[in-house]
Order: C-alpha cells, then sequence, then structure tokens
C-alpha cells in the first residue's frame, strides 16, 4: 500500500505543494476541514496525526472530540515568516528541508525548512552564526554600550565576581568583560554555593575542579558551553554572590538587571524542575536524536514545530517570580527549553530544528506571538501598554518569598521609568496612576507587607482592562478623572503622588508621551449631585488612628463613597452584583481575598468609592439586560458608567477589597448615608 493511499479522505483533497496552496486566488491564506476531533483523534493518517500531534504540543491534551478540526495555510505565520500549516496556539506543521546539506542550503528563504533530524548534541557552530547575525546586524536593539568606568555599568557593586571557565576559578574584577550568564531555577537540590569562609579558597586557580562533583548539571552544562563558544567567565548567583553574607547578596540582587543585561548571552535552562536537571544536548547521552518528519506521501515529507513561548508556559522556570526580569531583560539567550534549542534577541529568533533564513523581513522579526505578548512588549514602544502586559506575567507567578515581590521586578520598573520618564510609587507609574489602580483578577489573596491598592499587595495574577485609555489616554486622564492623589509616610507626611516638580523630566508639553496635564474637578462631570460640597481635595495633616499604621506609604485623598448590598455572587469566580436602594443591579464586582476573608459574610452595605468615569464595559452584557429598564442606555451617552473600589474598614483606615463598575445614575440610588464626599485614608 502507497503512503498517499493512507491519506484520509479529508487530508487527500489536500494539495501537499507550497506553491499551489499559495498560489490560488492569489489568497494568502487557505483553510481545510478534517472532521470531528474523535475522527482525527484515531485516524491512522499520516497528516492527521502530524495534526493531533501539534494540538497536544499547544494544549496538551487529544483533540477535543466533538469540535470542528480545522488546518489552516498561513504564507507568512510560520516559522521566521514562512509557510506552514497551523491548528493550534503557536505550533505550525512546515514542509521537510531537503535531507542533502548543499540543497538545504538553498531552501532556506522557501516553505521547506524543518530538518528531518536534530542531532543529540548542540551544533556549536549554529549557535554561534546565531550569536554573530545578531552581533552584526542588529545594533539598534540588542547593543548596549559598556561604559569605561565599572561604577556606571553597576552602580553600588565594589566588584564583579565571575566563574573563570578556563581556570576553573572565581576571579574578581572591576572590569566588564565579555561573559555569559546563567539563568536557571535552583529547585530543591543541594547546591555548592559560595560563602564567606571558601571565597578565598575558590578564588585561587583549579579550586573549582576539586568541588565539580558538588556542582549541579546544570551549571556544570552552562560551564561547558561558555568553553565551547570561545568565551571565558560565567555568570551564577550561587557562585557569584556570596551566599551567607546578607550585605553582599543586597548589593548583587540590586544590580541584577544589569547583569543579565550586559552579559553578552544569556543561557536559560528551562529544562526540568531544579538545577541538576541540565542542559539537554551538551553532555554525552542527554538526549536522543530526535526525528522531526514523517512522510505524507511520495516526495512530501512535514513535521510539527513548536514555539519557543508556548514551550515554555509548561516549564518550571516559567512560574518563578525571580527568572522573570533576567528572560525579559537579557538582549541574547540561548533557551534549553524542554529538549529542544532555541536563540531568541530583541530582533530574531532561531530554532534549531529549523534552517535558518538568510534575510527575515522587518514584518516578521520578534515580536507578540499568539503565546506571549511578553517579546514586543520588552521594547516599551508603547508604555502603558508594555507595562500593563508585564504586570500580566509577573503577577502570575510564584514567590517563595512574597516580600521580594517588588524587589523581583525593580530592573523592568527601572526600564520603564527611564521611557515613561516618571517616577514610580509601589509599583505604580505616578504620571498614570489613576489608570493602573485599575487592576483586577481572579481570586488574588492579600499580600500584606503591602498596600492593597497596588499589584504588590496581592498574589494572583493580575489583569487591565484598557479599553478606555490606550486610545486617548491624555485626554481620559484630563475629562474623566478628578481624585488628586497623595501619599501618607507612616510618620504622617503628605506629598503629591504626581508631582510635576519632583518630575522634572517629564515632557508635559509633548502629547505624545501619556500622563496628566490638566484635571476636572469632579463638580464639572456630576449635575445631580450639586447639593453636595465635591470642593475638598487637600489633606487632612493632623491625623490620630486608633490602630498602628503599615510602614509603607497609604495613600489619603478625597472622592464620592456609595454604599449598596452584594448579590448573585459566583463563589467560584469571586463576581458579584451591586444592589441600589431598590434591590436593582447597578454595578458589577470582582471580589478580592474572597476565599479567606470574611469580610463579604456580613449583609451589607458594602462602602464603594469613586475612581473615574468608564465608557462601555467589558464583560457587562447580563448587567445591561437586567437593567436596562432602570438604567437605560441613551443614544449619546458614551461614559456611562464609574470605575469603583470596594473598600474595607479598620479603625479610619480602608483597604481594597474589591473593583469593578456602577451606573453612573446609580449614584443618587446609594443607600444610606450615600452619596458622601468623603476623605479616605488606604492601606
Amino acid at each position: 500500500m502507497s503512503r498517499e493511499s493512507l491519506l484520509c479522505i479529508y487530508c487527500v483533497q489536500i494539495p501537499f505543494d507550497p506553491e499551489e496552496l499559495s498560489s490560488k486566488d492569489g489568497r494568502l491564506e487557505r483553510t481545510f476541514q478534517l472532521g470531528p476531533g474523535s475522527r482525527v483523534a484515531s485516524s491512522r493518517c499520516p497528516f492527521c496525526r502530524l495534526v493531533k500531534q501539534a494540538y497536544y504540543e499547544s494544549y496538551r491534551e487529544a483533540p477535543d472530540f466533538l469540535s470542528e478540526i480545522i488546518v489552516t495555510w498561513e504564507l507568512h505565520l510560520g516559522p521566521g515568516g514562512r509557510g506552514a500549516f497551523s491548528t493550534a496556539k503557536d505550533t505550525w506543521i512546515g514542509f521537510a528541508a531537503p535531507d542533502d546539506a548543499s540543497l538545504a542550503r538553498k531552501a532556506t528563504n522557501d516553505s521547506f525548512y524543518v530538518k528531518p533530524t536534530t542531532d543529540p548534541t548542540i551544533d556549536i557552530t549554529q549557535i554561534l552564526r546565531w550569536i554573530s547575525r545578531c552581533e552584526d546586524n542588529h545594533s539598534d536593539r540588542c547593543w548596549i554600550k559598556n561604559p569605561e568606568r565599572f561604577t556606571v555599568a553597576f552602580p553600588g557593586l565594589d566588584l564583579l565576581r565571575l566563574i573563570d571557565v578556563k581556570k576553573r576559578c572565581i576571579v574578581e574584577m572591576r572590569t566588564v568583560p565579555k561573559y555569559v550568564a546563567l539563568s536557571y531555577v535552583w529547585g530543591s537540590v543541594s547546591n555548592f554555593r559560595l560563602t564567606k569562609a571558601n571565597r578565598n579558597k575558590l578564588l585561587a586557580p583549579g579550586s573549582l575542579s576539586k568541588v565539580w562533583e558538588m556542582l549541579p548539571r546544570t551549571i556544570q552544562d552552562a560551564a561547558t558551553v561558555v568553553q565551547r563558544l570561545g568565551a571565558q567567565y560565567l555568570w551564577v548567583d550561587s557562585l557569584c554572590l556570596l551566599q551567607n553574607d546578607i550585605e553582599d547578596l543586597g548589593r548583587g540582587v540590586n544590580i541584577m538587571d544589569l547583569i543579565y543585561e550586559r552579559a553578552w548571552v544569556t543561557v536559560i535552562a528551562s529544562y526540568g524542575h531544579d538545577a541538576n536537571a541540565g542542559l539537554p544536548g551538551v553532555r554525552k547521552g542527554s538526549r536522543r536524536t530526535s526525528r522531526n518528519t514523517i512522510q505524507i506521501k511520495a516526495g512530501v515529507s512535514l513535521g510539527v514545530v513548536t514555539g519557543l513561548d508556548q514551550i515554555l508556559k509548561a516549564s518550571v522556570y516559567n512560574s518563578r517570580a525571580w527568572t522573570f526580569q533576567e528572560q525579559v531583560l537579557s538582549r541574547r539567550v540561548l533557551y534549553f527549553a524542554d529538549t529542544k534549542i532555541f536563540f531568541r534577541c530583541r530582533k530574531e529568533e532561531f530554532i534549531e530544528s529549523c534552517i535558518d533564513r538568510h534575510s527575515v523581513p522587518s514584518s516578521t522579526m520578534v515580536g507578540a506571538t499568539v503565546g506571549s505578548l511578553l517579546p514586543e512588549a520588552i521594547r516599551g514602544d508603547e508604555p502603558l501598554f508594555d507595562y500593563s502586559v508585564m504586570l500580566f506575567y509577573y503577577t502570575a507567578r510564584v514567590l517563595t518569598n512574597q516580600e521580594d515581590a517588588l524587589r523581583a521586578m525593580a530592573g523592568v520598573i527601572r526600564r520603564f521609568t527611564e521611557v515613561m520618564k516618571c517616577r514610580f510609587f509601589e509599583g505604580l507609574p505616578t504620571v498614570l496612576f489613576d489608570v493602573f489602580l485599575l487592576f483586577r483578577g481572579r481570586l488574588l489573596h492579600r499580600r500584606p507587607s503591602f498596600p492593597s491598592y497596588s499589584w504588590t499587595g496581592w498574589r494572583g495574577g493580575v489583569d487591565f482592562e484598557m479599553s478606555d485609555f490606550f486610545v486617548g489616554t491624555n485626554d481620559w486622564l484630563r475629562d474623566r478623572t478628578w481624585i488628586i492623589w497623595y501619599k501618607r509616610s507612616a510618620s504622617g507626611v503628605t506629598n503629591l503622588v504626581w508631582d510635576p516638580e519632583a518630575n522634572e523630566s517629564f515632557p508635559s508639553q509633548d502629547l505624545t508621551y501619556k500622563g496628566y496635564r490638566k484635571r476636572c474637578p469632579f463638580s464639572a462631570r456630576c449635575q445631580a449631585l450639586k447639593h453636595l460640597d465635591t470642593t475638598r481635595t487637600a489633606p487632612t495633616q493632623d491625623m490620630v488612628f486608633s490602630r498602628s499604621v503599615p510602614p509603607y506609604a497609604m495613600l489619603q485623598f478625597w472622592t464620592l463613597a456609595v454604599f449598596y448590598t452584594i448579590g448573585d455572587v459566583d463563589e467560584f469566580k469571586g463576581i458579584g452584583y451591586l444592589l441600589d436602594r431598590n434591590q436593582i443591579k447597578c454595578g458589577k464586582v470582582f471580589l478580592d481575598s474572597f476565599e479567606e476573608s470574611t469580610f463579604f459574610e456580613q449583609p451589607g452595605p458594602f462602602e464603594a468609592i469613586l475612581l473615574s468615569q468608564a465608557s462601555d464595559v467589558k464583560d457587562s452584557g447580563e448587567l445591561e439586560t437586567c437593567s436596562s429598564e432602570h438604567y437605560p442606555k441613551k443614544s449619546d451617552e458614551q461614559w456611562r458608567h464609574y470605575n469603583i473600589l470596594l473598600l474595607e474598614w479598620h479603625d479610619g483606615i480602608a483597604e481594597r477589597r474589591g473593583i469593578g463598575h456602577v451606573f453612573q445614575r446609580a449614584i443618587e440610588n446609594s443607600l444610606t448615608p450615600g452619596p458622601i464626599w468623603k476623605e479616605i485614608f488606604m492601606a
């Protein structure tokens, strides 16, 4: 029986020829239906088997038995901007390259690029070619100037320690040589460390040879990679920072971002669960020869290619908060992901299982993928959106020590301080403070050593609804916000959160920079509450609280407080509806600390404060439907909601307990004692 006869009745209709796939009607995309998932999952057809494999690589499960499986051919959306079939996120099925090496080199820019096999050992020549290509062609994105002065390169650091892989010892210097940095997960393995007791002995040439077998396999393999790359120095946290010296550790942690950013290359070990997993392909027997393609019909073979971001999602490495800035701030990264090797700089990405393209169109350079928005967000071209992306990915990661929530993000914040040209306060950009207060998450848990008004005060992934202010941010800040934010120190001193005089670098005349300029008072927005005096915005200086104040700065500000009950709570998602004094649904709220707090067990009313105006809110369909009679939408009414925070008070100090939105006209239907213009002290 011929291989072609094994194709099923669905796949035999597909023209497995890139030219024919791409030329018909001039279309760049074609779709093919393969029937229900149950059929594909049990099919012996070779192409169906590839589709099943691609689906599993993306979702870690077989195709949904009931769903219809659709395969799409896209001319430029495969790896490196080449043609490929796709049926799942960041996973493609591409045509095999010729087995003959000379023919393969000629095929680098067509649709034939998947290598039939991958050798069990890494190809150092290929890796060096990737690095050289970046060094020679990407000066605008991937090059960084190393200052002549060591104190400028690594401010606050007395000296730089590195592993000299040739002399097999630790070296200390006050220059910035070419070095490789290792980013990895320690895990629970016993890890030989640099301490005050062994430091002097480890400075002696050959000293690391004596303890070589005590080093985790990942560090051993990283040193081998550095040698094969022709480099001399390797930076590893456990051997380059004194692990029992708090001051030395602190200095190193404070410039960790610069350590990785200034590295010639960063090796990311995302394979395995701990530091003993090693780097597959470095030592003999650490991985097998990989067969990447299968024959579909006579003369035609295809193979599955899974994108880097999709592979990283399933890794322990990607779940750790401290590895986040190590990854995103590195300029050139060699990834050991699963048993595969990838190279990604800030302009290009290469996969060892695919033949390199000679040149890549600018439209296909590394950017946002279906698997991750991070590669593009790292650039900071759209600071507001990009920082929200950073928080989305970072907050979903795990911290062993919750006190490190801000420190593990400090390097990223420093970069966004530069591009936004403003100071940050508790992890929030002060020039866009109203925007970044509007984070929400599903079933967040309180992190009490940080303020509840910031993402730092919560464990769990946060997200932002950007529709109101991603476009027209400056107008939204001017016309739809009114709160004058003050920060109150533990000693009682108040200062403006956004103070133009303290942010002299912010170019207020350049409207391409997003941030505060002029503001409109609340009285200009709510005509129905003219009987209320809403003019007071200055902070009360002399305050005595009956409880201890937190060590961090509280927020102090004036705004409108309203009161509602909460009903129809989804206990699994922690989402409820606000009910006005007539028991009509008037808002929706995402409840924080829902699983661990007894706050929501009381009947109410609950206090909510108005933050800013919002237009039509995402996910408010049910609210709109059930409240249309009492809160109908007018044809010319764009800003019909207020963003609100739900508060819980303890002895004069409030904390956030939820975020949501309420119809503007529901303010008049607040329960007693609202609506009221009120000063808030928020921890």
